[in-house]
This record gives structure tokens, C-alpha cells and sequence, in this order.
């Protein structure tokens, strides 16, 4: 599994998988282990057997993560959470520097990484700010050792270039790579020494294009590029994550998003046949409706694109729902969505993310309509047939999903979704295993023994890697989750924390008295969740189910508990500069880490629970602020915050917080869209834990009039992050 969707055609598929098939034992399949990381997991873990380690041959997974890190994990030891090597690349970009909520909160590793064997080599981009220039990205390019995660060939290598054209963003007749424009989400893909690389953009604004690149895999040096809007804007190769396609000649295949087109040099909403060699255009597929597609955001890339093999055609599939069948020796250019070389089938009403491929005699496509069902079509004479050949109704609606399909060639085929319950913040994911001849016969899902194999937050678009027996499963809990057939070591294992970040924001860094945070890990007490309790002095208790944190030495009041995330309350004695934390599960230290210490680490709640987007703010009147309920211009918003830091008076760890309220010892001062605002009270909010507070502001009377002004809190000299909103009307 050496690429994202396991192969470099982007089939979803394993076809080699002889373990794992519909005749095991189910009752003996469920969680073996965790792997701890440091940040959310939007990339596909990827599987690579035979490294050499340390003198010892492992099959390892590497795992990539938003916080800008890479983690080696032995493959077969789900339960022993240390990796074999780490590194991190810097800071990632916080997404409240684009106002974008898409994704929160923070950009680093987002594409899939590929790998190379014969070079032993693994493939990365990174996001990251410039040291100096707070505001300024980059992305990085990495070669890593596989056995140890060195830079290989000179890297890193900063992206940059640029493509002679017109179109937004221009300057005498050139267009330059922004970073700041751009979103690095296909996965990266590896094919005859040549790299490429694609780039989407931050939800259709700016002035971004379609880029794609093709380095020299043994150099890292720039090779090529195309530019799919040079007299235009937008026509971004995002494709929810999948790879650029390649075929058996080396060339590639790739479908633009939302932008112009022109047939001559601009090419938004079409599937493009690009040389392998140097980027240039060999054919392509608009479909006529394209200007219809752009107005109604249903861009054509949303899928990305299928190689089907053995055969010269190519499935895709975007947000309008439509399924497309296109023959890659004679795509068509312009035309209807049913031509002699171009087939185009209605499988849903909402949009096509995420399929996948099953080779078999008569080729079967799996699609998941969003907040709908997961269906399957077969593919006859190389003609999809309309009618859906079987398909399976979640128990819970889901807007993303992650798929995969594992088999033994055209035998014992499993399909792999993940999906998430979007009613609850945090949107929880399922993991369910199919019957891929019938989807309507479900062998296994990690919600049958509850807590037991309990998944984690959905991380979407994410595929599973099954690889030996195993389900690797990224998530959004700082986490991969390993699913196999259980042993008699499956319950013995280490913890580790993976990260502490704050508990609104959701990012790592210091830490500051009182704050609220959210310690990921692996194996850090019982399965089973507790929520807070009280103790005999109406406290938040310090320990629940046997489980404890020490912030040197002093228990934290504990929010809440499980095996693989604990919320708690920094205690306020805390006073750095760093700070010894320790889980203790049954009266043994069972995890540690240092963290740093500062005075103040403020950050605003969202409303969801994300780390971003609207604030859990209410109007004057007592509302919810929305969109479709903003706060007039010279109104009263209440924010609610923690990281405030010291109080006067003093504030007592776990209390509930009556009269007098404790102020922070720091001024705390707050700017809507970068306007000051007056604030009329700053403390501890009443009733809640001490470490919450609730910040009274009026709305400048000159804020912008819109229903995503971005708020920062200051206390001291100490921001927060610009990622949550408030509706101003």
C-alpha cells in the first residue's frame, strides 16, 4: 500500500488480502491497539512490508498527521504504542489564518504521502509557516528514510514556480505559486522516478488555480507543470483526497473543480489526459453543462478518477451526483454527458467524495451518496448499468464517509466504510465491514460491543488500509485505530500520550493555569467513558474509574475519561516554565510528557465543538448567534473562553463558579474582524467549572456585516487563535 487507495490507478482496492475475508469468525474480530499521534489523520496510513530497522526486518505503518508529523509504527504490534521513529516538520498553518473551516485546526499534512521502494524513500509535503514571517506559508517537500526518517536528496525543498498566463493573481504575464492560495489535497503519487504533486484550494476563494507538478523523485528538483486556468482562476485539483491516476504508459489523469474553461488553455470542470513526461495536455472531457456545474458548486472533480483496468477508460464521479465512464483513447473533449466515448449515469442526488473499484469479471464501482446510502453498479461491456446491483443504509446519517475494499483477487471481497453520526459534535465514526457480492449483508461494525471497539472521531474522505489481516483506520482523534482478529495479547499494552492541546482550539502549546485541555493517547485507562462527577465537596472530581492526571504531581479535575482521550483542568497552581504530566490509571503511571507553561493560552468555544468556525456565543436577548440569527452592531455578544490564566481572587481547582467571580490577573481585550471591541466583563463563568470564562463585548459599531467575522481574544500579550465567528448584523 504504497500509494493513497492502495495502487496507482486510485481503485480503493486490495487485492491481495488472503486473511481477512467473510468467512472468519466476527465474534473473534475488533480493536487490537491504538497508534498515539499529534495530530488529526487526514492521509491514508500507508503499509510498507520488509523494512529494516534497527538490524530487525518490520512490515510498518507510516502515518502522517496535521500537526506536521511523520510516525513509523510496527505494523504487526498494534498494541505497543511507541513508534519506531517520529519526526515533525515545524509549525502547521492554523486555519483561522484563511477564515477557513473546512478544516480545523490547523493544516500540515494533508495529502497522502507515496513511497518508493528500490530508493527506500517516503514522499511528503508539508505546510508550514515561515520562522520570522508569522502569516506567510510554505509548502515543503520531504524525501524521508524509511528506516529512520532522515531527509533524503537535499531536502526539504520549498514549492515554488511559475506558468506564463493572464488569469488571477497575474503579474506581467506570469502567474506565480502562492501557498497561501492553495490547498495540498490529492495524495502525492510515485511513478518512473517522477513525482506529482496537485493542489486545491481553501473552499473556492482567492485566487487559486488548478496547479500540477512533476518532480524529479531522485533530485526533488522541479521537472514540470501544468496550470489548468492560466488565463482564468480557480479549476483546483482537489478530488477529496485522491491521487492523480496513472496509467500503464505513465501518464496522468486527473479532474478539475469549480473554474473557467475555455477548450484552448482553460479547463475548470473537466477530466484531463496529461503526459507523464512534461504535464502537457494529451486529451480531455468537458461535459457541456460545465458553466451550470460552476454555478451550482457541484464541480466535477469532487471524486477524482479511477483507472479501470485492463481497459482504456476511466471512472470519475462530482457533486452532481453523476457517475462517468470515459474512454481515456478518445475522451470526447466538449460534449453531452452520454457520447460515443463518454457515458454519464444519475447514482445519486448529493454528490459523489468517495469509491472505490472492485476488478472482477464485470467491474463493480462502490459509491456513497452523502448523508444516503452506499450503493454498488456494475460495469458491463464497459458500459456502467444504471441499476444499482446492491447497497446498504447506515444507521445514522453521514455526510463523509471512508471506503475501501479489500479481496483475494476476484474472491472474498470486503468493503470498508467508515462513516460518523453527524448529529453529535465530534461527529463519532463507525467502522462497518460489508459483504462486497451484497451490501446489504453486514458482517461486523465497531459499535456491536460499544465502547469496546470504539472508533473514534470521523476523519472524512480518509481511506482505511487493510493490509495483512488488519484495518488500519485514520481518525480525528489524534489517532490511527487497529482493527484485526483478536489474540490472547490484544488487551495488554502500554499507554502513551499522543498530544495535549486546548480543549476550545484544539492546538498544542503551552499550557497556562486553569486551562481546560484534551490529552489524546492510547491506552490510558478503562474502555468505558466518564463523564465529570462531583466529589462529597461538590468539586469536579480528580478521579474517575481509577484514572487520574498529575500536572507536577497535583491532580486535575477531570472532565472526562476514556482509553484514548481525558479532558481536564490545568490545575491553577500550575506555574512552569514547563510542567510534568502524568495519567495514572489504578495508582501507576501508565503515561507522561513535559509540557511547556506560559502565563495565558486563551481560546473562544466554538458552538461544535471543532476548534473553529461559529462561536459558542450567545446575543444579547440570550440567543445562539447564527448565521440566521447575528448580533446587531452596538449589541452585547457573551464569548465563552478558557486559558485565561491566574485569577484575583484565586480560583480554586473543580470548582463551580459562584460570587465573587474571579477575574484574570491579565487584561483581556477582544477584536471582531480586527476591531476593537469594548468589553464589559471579563471572569470566571458563573456556574461552570473554574477555568471557563465568559467574556461580555459590544460589537463595534463599525464590524463587518457578516455572518463569519472572525473574534480574537487577547489576554495580556497573548492571542488566541482567529479561527471561531461571530454573525454580525
Amino acid at each position: 500500500m504504497l500509494n493513497v487507495n492502495y495502487d496507482k490507478q486510485q481503485t480503493g482496492a486490495n487485492m491481495q488480502e488472503t486473511i481477512l475475508q467473510p468467512s472468519i469468525n466476527w465474534s473473534n474480530f475488533g480493536k487490537l491497539g491504538t497508534y498515539a499521534v499529534d495530530g488529526q489523520v487526514y492521509a491514508q496510513p500507508l503499509y510498507v512490508p520488509g523494512v529494516t530497522i534497527s538490524g530487525q526486518k518490520h512490515n510498518v505503518v507510516y502515518v502522517a498527521t496535521m500537526h506536521n508529523s511523520v510516525f513509523a509504527f510496527d505494523a504487526d504490534a498494534p498494541q505497543v504504542t511507541t513508534p519506531l521513529w517520529q519526526v515533525n516538520f515545524g509549525p502547521a498553518v492554523p486555519t483561522g489564518l484563511y477564515n477557513f473551516t473546512d478544516i480545523i485546526p490547523e493544516i500540515g499534512i494533508l495529502g497522502t504521502p507515496t513511497v518508493e521502494t528500490s530508493t527506500q524513500a517516503l514522499y511528503v509535503v508539508s505546510n508550514n509557516l515561515l520562522p520570522g514571517t508569522p502569516g506567510v506559508p510554505v509548502f515543503l517537500l520531504h524525501a524521508l528514510s524509511l528506516v529512520d526518517g532522515h531527509e533524503l536528496f537535499g531536502g526539504p525543498a520549498a514549492i515554488s514556480t511559475t506558468f506564463p498566463g493572464n488569469g488571477a493573481g497575474s503579474s506581467a504575464g506570469s502567474i506565480a505559486f502562492d501557498a497561501s492560495q492553495q490547498l495540498q489535497r490529492p495524495g502525492l503519487v510515485i511513478s518512473n522516478g517522477n513525482l506529482y504533486i496537485g493542489f486545491g484550494s481553501h473552499a473556492d476563494t482567492g485566487n487559486y488555480h488548478g496547479w500540477l507538478m512533476r518532480y524529479d523523485a531522485s533530485t526533488l528538483k522541479l521537472q514540470a507543470v501544468f496550470n489548468a486556468s492560466p488565463n482564468g482562476r480557480q479549476s483546483s485539483f482537489w478530488q477529496s483526497g485522491r491521487a492523480p491516476a496513472i496509467d500503464a504508459n505513465g501518464d496522468v489523469y486527473v479532474i478539475s473543480a469549480n473554474g473557467d474553461f475555455d477548450g484552448q488553455v482553460n479547463f475548470g470542470e473537466s477530466a484531463l489526459h496529461l503526459s507523464g513526461a512534461d504535464l502537457s495536455l494529451k486529451d480531455w472531457y468537458t461535459p457541456e453543462e460545465w458553466s451550470y456545474l460552476n454555478e451550482q458548486d457541484q464541480d466535477l472533480g469532487s471524486a477524482g478518477a479511477i483507472l479501470l483496468p485492463n481497459t482504456n477508460a476511466l471512472l470519475s464521479g462530482g457533486k452532481a451526483g453523476m457517475l462517468h465512464l470515459i474512454q481515456t483513447d478518445s475522451m470526447g473533449h466538449l460534449g453531452p454527458d452520454n457520447t460515443a466515448t463518454a457515458q454519464g449515469v444519475q447514482v445519486n442526488m448529493w454528490g459523489l467524495f468517495t469509491m472505490a473499484l472492485w476488478s472482477v469479471q464485470n467491474p463493480i464501482v462502490y459509491e456513497y451518496e452523502p448523508s444516503g446510502s452506499l450503493k454498488a453498479f456494475e460495469i458491463v461491456n464497459n458500459q456502467i448499468n444504471s441499476s444499482i446491483l446492491s447497497q446498504f443504509a447506515p444507521p445514522v446519517s453521514s455526510f463523509a464517509c471512508g471506503l475501501a475494499l479489500s479481496a483475494n483477487g476476484g474472491q472474498n471481497g470486503i468493503i470498508w466504510l467508515t462513516i460518523g453520526d453527524d448529529s453529535q459534535n465530534g461527529v463519532p465514526g463507525t467502522l462497518h465491514a460489508l459483504d462486497a457480492t451484497n451490501l446489504s449483508n453486514e458482517f461486523w461494525n465497531s459499535d456491536l460491543a460499544g465502547s469496546q471497539n470504539a472508533l473514534g472521531g470521523l476523519a472524512k474522505y480518509a481511506t482505511p488500509t487493510v493490509a495483512n489481516g488488519r484495518v488500519y483506520v485514520p481518525t480525528f482523534s489524534n489517532a490511527v485505530v487497529v482493527y484485526g482478529l483478536l489474540g490472547p495479547s490484544a488487551s495488554t499494552a502500554n499507554g502513551t500520550i499522543g498530544a495535549i492541546v486546548n480543549s476550545a482550539s484544539f492546538l498544542e502549546g503551552a499550557v497556562a493555569p486553569g486551562e481546560l485541555v484534551t490529552i489524546f493517547g492510547a491506552n490510558m485507562g478503562p474502555l468505558a467513558d466518564t463523564d465529570a462527577q462531583l466529589d462529597q465537596d461538590g468539586r469536579i472530581a480528580s478521579s474517575a474509574q481509577g484514572t487520574s492526571v498529575l500536572f507536577d504531581g497535583v491532580a486535575a479535575p477531570l472532565l472526562y475519561t476514556s482509553s484514548g482521550q481525558i479532558n481536564a483542568v490545568v490545575p491553577f497552581g500550575v506555574a512552569g516554565p514547563t510542567t510534568k504530566v502524568q495519567v495514572m490509571y489504578q495508582g501507576n503511571a501508565v503515561a507522561s510528557t513535559t509540557v511547556s507553561v506560559q502565563p495565558a493560552s486563551p481560546a473562544i468555544f466554538a458552538l461544535d465543538g471543532s476548534g473553529g468556525g461559529p462561536g459558542a456565543i450567545l446575543n444579547e436577548d440570550g440567543s445562539v448567534n447564527s448565521g440566521s440569527n447575528p448580533a446587531p452592531r452596538g449589541s452585547v455578544v457573551v464569548l465563552y473562553a478558557t486559558g485565561g490564566g491566574a485569577t484575583k481572587p484565586a480560583s480554586q481547582d473543580g470548582v463551580l463558579t459562584a460570587q465573587p467571580y474571579p477575574t484574570p490577573d491579565l487584561p483581556v481585550s477582544v477584536t471582531i474582524e480586527g476591531v476593537q471591541a469594548q468589553v464589559t466583563y471579563a471572569g470566571a463563568a458563573p456556574g461552570l467549572v473554574a477555568g471557563v470564562m465568559q467574556i461580555n463585548v459590544v460589537v463595534p459599531e463599525t464590524a463587518w456585516v457578516a455572518p463569519f467575522d472572525q473574534v480574537v481574544v487577547t489576554v495580556g500579550t497573548f492571542p488566541s487563535p482567529s479561527a471561531v465567528t461571530v454573525a454580525v448584523q
